[in-house]
């Protein structure tokens, strides 16, 4: 089984809800409180916060990013995932750093405290609105099943598949709603993206599911190769 550090994107759009508490004053942190919102509207089962973007006056790079978090304690004990991120609403688009797996709401305040040590400016302003489409720019540690096959070494409820070409968003949805309407797969949550992998972009579909294996990656898989034949 081969194990596999790449970086790359995701790519869905996100319910969103502004944190006013545990958050210094005059800055902007959202959570996406309806993760894998096509799974049913999963809701969470741990008090703990789902992904935050806290949002940046520039956009940082995922190696900014990295660096910025890379030496923050609390951050590194709780193997924080961090990435870079956009967040385009209907009439702006703004940057933010992505953060999740972080351990409590109580201790946001001392992580954007350390941020700012670092010379990271947050945004003071944001025309928030309750959806957005979010592209977050990340490392993946994936472990390789079979060719095109992917699990996620670090969250067990995600798998990746790779695709022969890139979708937009509406082509995108018209894929994910044939596939749960004429497949034989179990429900899932799926998002659009890519890895870059010896230096090529390669088109994928990140799945969510509270049944993930290769048998529903590979049902997925069949099915989405089915559809992109005929359209």
């Amino acid at each position: 089984m081969k194990t596999l550090k790449v970086c790359g994107s995701i790519t869905k759009n996100e319910s969103l809800v502004r944190l006013k508490n545990n958050t210094r004053e005059r800055t902007w942190v959202a959570e996406a409180n309806l993760p894998y919102a096509n799974y049913y509207g999963r809701v969470p089962t741990k008090p703990k916060p789902n992904s935050l973007f806290l949002f940046t006056q520039r956009y940082y790079t995922l190696e900014e990013s990295l660096r910025f978090t890379q030496n923050i304690e609390i951050c590194e004990k709780n193997k924080v995932n961090i990435a870079a991120a956009f967040l385009q609403f209907k009439t702006h688009r703004y940057p933010a750093i992505r953060i999740r797996n972080f351990p409590d709401y109580e201790h946001l305040p001392m992580l954007q405290d350390c941020y700012m040590d670092q010379g990271l400016k947050f945004a003071r302003k944001i025309d928030m609105e309750p959806e957005a489409i979010v592209t977050v720019n990340k490392c993946f540690s994936l472990k390789e099943k079979e060719r095109g096959i992917f699990l996620d070494k670090e969250e067990k409820n995600e798998g990746y598949i790779t695709v022969s070409r890139q979708l937009d968003a509406e082509n995108f949805e018209a894929l994910i709603h044939d596939v749960w309407n004429n497949g034989e797969c179990w429900i899932f949550d799926g998002a659009r993206g890519g890895f870059i992998i010896d230096g090529h972009v390669t088109d994928m579909i990140r799945v969510y599911s509270e049944h993930m294996d290769v048998h529903l990656l590979k049902c997925i898989q069949k099915e989405v190769e089915k559809w992109l034949s005929f359209n």
